[in-house]
Order: structure tokens, then C-alpha cells, then sequence
């Protein structure tokens, strides 16, 4: 197998990206609000899933009903996120488009988890902070179906609502304030960030 050539640049711009104690700051802020909000969503698409399996409850704890084994794990057997991915799907919750970013959002999840030191090493990668937004929407879109679909058709004090006049930045407010939360803290830093390259960039031309 042949080895790459030694690119000096490239070298020198790790370097670089190593000893910027803000880029550092940077990467690891982004990085961890990043995989915070992934699990975030992957537990509301699962967990969200099972309660509504739930036949009771023992000294174990709830019941979780026999059908759930064959009508959510059965739709995909090897990974529980895909399966409930794809009874949401069946349940017109999400589409088949969404479902291949969740599994590009895992993808980019494990990267940071494990390789965590190369966002700070490695001048060509970067926390694809673009994708919180995309992992906040897809969470807000679950968590407007359970409210119209479930917890208005079995809450009688829900019952008088029109749900489509209702505002659902609003109504779902609790559940969105920790997604909502890291998601500024992104922005605000992605808008620090800018504003120290623009600062580098005036101060080279002085």
C-alpha cells in the first residue's frame, strides 16, 4: 500500500488549529452538545415508542406489551433506532428521507464519540454543528405528533383544542427548552467564531 505523500500545508494548518485555544474551545463545546442532542433524540424516538406499549405494570417495574416485539423490534431486529425509525414512518411521524439522516446523524455521533481528538488535531475536521438544527427539527416533528395524535385524544382537558391553531413552539415548550438551550449555545458560538476569523482576516490587511 502506498503511502501519502507529506503534505506540508496540511501539516502546518493541524498545527495551527492545535494551538488556537478558541478553535480548541470550539470543537469540544459543538462536539458535546452535538452528541447530547443526538441522544436526546434517540431516546425520545425510542422511548416514546415503548410507553405507548406499556400494558402495565409489576414489581419489575412497567410491562412493555407482546406486540411491541413483533410490531416495532420486528420491523428491524439489529438496531432499535432503526426500528423505531421505521414504525414512525408506518405512523407517517417522519419520512423515509429523515430516516437516512438519523443514520447519518449516528454516523457523525460516533465519529465524535470516539475520535474526539481529531476535530482538535485535524484542520480538515469540524463538528457538523448544521446538523443540530436538522436533529431539533425531526425532534420538535415527534413530539407534535404524540401531542396531537396521543396525549390530545386521551387527555379529556385536551379534548377542546383545535390542533391546528395551535402554536407548537409554544405547547411544546418544556420539551423542547434542553434542545432549544443547546442549540443558542451553538449559534452563539458559530457567531464568535466568525467574528474572531473576520477580526484575523482586518488585522492581516492592517
Amino acid at each position: 500500500m502506498q503511502e501519502k505523500p507529506f503534505d506540508q500545508q496540511k501539516y502546518f494548518k493541524d498545527w495551527l488549529k492545535f494551538l488556537d485555544e478558541n478553535e480548541i474551545r470550539f470543537q469540544l463545546i459543538t462536539a458535546s452538545l452535538y452528541v447530547t442532542a443526538y441522544d436526546l433524540l434517540i431516546d425520545t424516538i425510542i422511548r416514546k415508542i415503548e410507553e405507548f406499549y406499556i400494558d402495565g405494570f409489576d414489581e419489575d417495574g412497567f410491562i412493555i406489551s407482546k406486540r411491541y416485539t413483533t410490531e416495532v423490534r420486528g420491523l428491524f431486529k439489529k438496531d432499535i433506532v432503526i426500528a423505531s425509525s421505521m414504525w414512525l414512518l408506518n405512523n407517517k411521524v417522519i419520512t423515509e428521507a429523515e430516516i437516512e439522516k438519523i443514520k447519518i446523524f449516528k454516523t457523525h455521533r460516533n465519529e465524535l464519540a470516539h475520535e474526539l481528538s481529531k476535530m482538535i488535531t485535524d484542520s480538515d475536521a469540524n463538528t457538523k454543528t448544521d446538523f443540530i438544527k436538522e436533529i431539533r427539527d425531526i425532534y420538535f416533528k415527534i413530539h407534535k405528533w404524540w401531542f396531537i395524535e396521543f396525549e390530545v385524544q386521551i387527555n379529556p382537558d385536551l379534548s377542546y383544542l383545535d390542533t391546528n391553531k395551535l402554536n407548537y413552539d409554544e405547547v411544546l415548550m418544556l420539551q423542547l427548552l434542553p434542545m432549544d438551550y443547546m442549540l443558542n449555545i451553538v449559534n452563539d458560538e458559530i457567531k464568535k467564531r466568525s467574528f474572531r476569523k473576520i477580526k484575523i482576516q482586518n488585522d492581516n490587511k492592517m
